[in-house]
């Protein structure tokens, strides 16, 4: 039997991906990202082309991104269900 999590459903990726998605969006800068959470724009940049995907960031900038969408989702009109 496999007990591994589902990554991908939690609350925690799905604010992340909130947030790149924003980017890709062109709703937002990674600049803004960068210095409001002291993320390299080079990390961000790479997760917006989609040179480098979520599952494989840093658990620093994860808890980052985390904060990040939960200090400025409402300004953006993000949820996630």
């Amino acid at each position: 039997m496999n007990n591994s999590m589902d990554i991908y459903s939690t609350p925690e990726y799905r604010k992340v991906e909130a947030v790149v998605q924003l980017m890709v969006d062109g709703r937002l800068t990674s600049y803004r990202v960068a210095t409001e959470t002291n993320i390299s724009k080079m990390s961000l940049a790479t997760l917006t082309k989609g040179t480098s995907k979520i599952k494989n960031i840093t658990y620093q900038t994860a808890l980052a991104l985390i904060d990040w969408y939960e200090e400025n989702h409402e300004k953006y009109g993000i949820t996630i269900d």
